[in-house]
């Protein structure tokens, strides 16, 4: 039983109700409001806030007043008010004014138990902007303890956020031309039960084997070629051309890369009994390419909300989910594994760090690239040490380094393979229709935005725009609504 609990309701002297603490340790009673004029308090707390911003998380319910004059000065804002407890929030329902305010479908109640579930769902930094943190003086200093561990829940929501808001400003648009423009291919792809079938009589006898393009594959692939026959080599498109290129056929391979620099790992010859997985994402010229010279090619999604809108539009699953993790291909590679049914795996090449000043395998498109462009003044290998050093680098054992961002790569796949599954059932697999999605998706985005300032953020039309507002900037909604209809009715 916590120390400080919500005690009783009592009228201030404006005959407002508001609720007073109680410390069962010290007797202690603390009222969270005025007891003279708990609105004008209230009005106060308003005054001191900047306008402009769109998402606020308010520390202690209280009456409600607070939150109140806080929707009266910025109702277009979102508010997620945090309170100890479930039974907090019911017990404080009895003032007029919280279930007043409860009733507001832009004012979010949650305890703290539940908070970064709650933030990590309701707030979108692409619509939504920068949150701005306050709390009610009187709870914080109350509930001390609580507004500490609220606090600390708040920040790592954020981190996670933040991370993933970075990547989508930069990918947003790339992404969603790419998906649009990869739709208008779906109906030439294979279906994954098709592939799954085709591989299914040899998974009790083979190993999984994930082949990235690190350094050391250079010495693991003879390993590859010596028991060839003992592994469904599944590669990243990185190493696919290196590969190739020893003579080492691929059974599959995967690409998530959206940038057109992932074309290079497709301009030799492609053999037409390797399986090539694509991400929606992924690069439209790429698939494009694969074909021309191939029927085995499969799409699949990530968890793009886009993708996944139409992946599931028509209530089937049109394109198997493969998880990516923090955007790695070596975690797609694995996932895709477990997806076909490979119980056993095995990693070659997956370093996620630089050997000897290497950051690749030979074979790759850029040993191509840097030394076809190779000079006396600009040499392969000072191109390869520009690569390498391009952000602070960590010492290893021997003659290996790595980056923060390998060895969070490295951090993340290592979670992923040891994270816990539960067994969730297979959606029916659909086939897409490209013609049926259009007119979906235009009539669903047209229904949500009543207009400029006004949309429905929770609808799933909605929600495949939000890379893109991200890319675009803070208030930009209307413009990628109206920049994706043009787009999708070009595809």
């Amino acid at each position: 039983m916590s120390e400080i609990f919500y005690s009783q309701i009592i009228s201030a002297k404006d005959g407002n109700l508001i609720p007073l603490c109680k410390n069962r340790a010290t007797n202690q009673e603390v009222a969270l409001h005025s007891k003279y004029n708990p609105v004008r308090e209230a009005e106060a707390f308003a005054a001191t806030v900047n306008d402009d911003c769109l998402f606020f998380v308010v520390l202690g319910l209280g009456g409600g007043y607070h939150i109140e004059k806080l929707i009266e000065k910025v109702p277009a804002s979102k508010i997620l008010v945090v309170e100890t407890s479930k039974s907090s929030l019911s017990f404080l329902e009895q003032i007029p004014t919280v279930k007043k305010i409860s009733g507001k479908k832009n004012i979010i109640m949650t305890s703290i138990e539940n908070l970064e579930e709650t933030l990590l769902f309701s707030y979108k930094p692409a619509l939504h902007g920068n949150l701005t943190i306050l709390s009610l003086r009187s709870w914080e200093g109350f509930f001390k303890e609580e507004a500490s561990l609220a606090r600390e829940k708040i920040n790592a929501a954020i981190k996670l956020l933040a991370a993933d808001y970075s990547v989508q400003s930069h990918f947003g648009k790339i992404w969603q031309k790419n998906i649009l423009t990869n739709l208008s291919l779906a109906e030439r792809a294979k279906s994954f039960s098709e592939i799954k079938k085709a591989i299914f009589p040899i998974l009790s006898r083979k190993k999984a084997a994930i082949i990235a393009a690190g350094p050391s594959l250079d010495d693991s692939i003879k390993e590859l070629k010596k028991n060839r026959g003992e592994y469904f080599i599944i590669a990243t498109d990185t190493a696919f051309s290196a590969l190739e290129k020893q003579g080492l056929s691929c059974d599959a391979v995967i690409s998530i890369d959206g940038q057109s620099i992932s074309r290079a790992h497709y301009q030799g010859k492609l053999p037409s009994d390797t399986i090539y997985f694509f991400d929606l994402c992924a690069c439209p010229s790429a698939i494009r390419k694969v074909l021309t010279k191939s029927e085995n090619l499969v799409l699949t999604e990530s968890g793009h909300p886009l993708a996944q809108y139409a992946s599931f539009f028509s209530g089937k699953q049109n394109f198997p989910h493969i998880e990516a993790g923090s955007g790695t291909v070596t975690i797609a590679a694995y996932s895709l594994a477990k997806k076909i049914g490979f119980k056993d795996t095995v990693f070659f090449g997956a370093d996620f760090a630089y050997f000897s000043g290497r950051p690749y395998t030979r074979g790759t498109y850029l040993e191509n690239q840097f030394y076809s462009t190779s000079n006396r003044f600009k040499t392969a290998e000072k191109a390869y040490t520009a690569l390498t050093y391009r952000t602070p680098v960590i010492k290893l054992a021997g003659n290996k380094i790595t980056t923060e961002i390998l060895e969070a790569y490295r951090l993340s796949l290592n979670d992923f393979i040891h994270k816990p599954r539960q067994k969730t059932s297979e959606a029916e697999e659909g086939r897409f229709n490209l013609r049926d999605f259009k007119e979906k998706y235009r009539k669903e985005l047209k229904k949500a935005f009543s207009n400029e300032n006004d949309f429905d953020e929770n609808s799933p039309a909605v929600m495949t725009l939000l890379p893109l507002c991200a890319k675009l900037g803070k208030n930009s909604a209307f413009l990628a609504y109206l920049n994706t209809l043009r787009y999708t009715e070009q595809v």
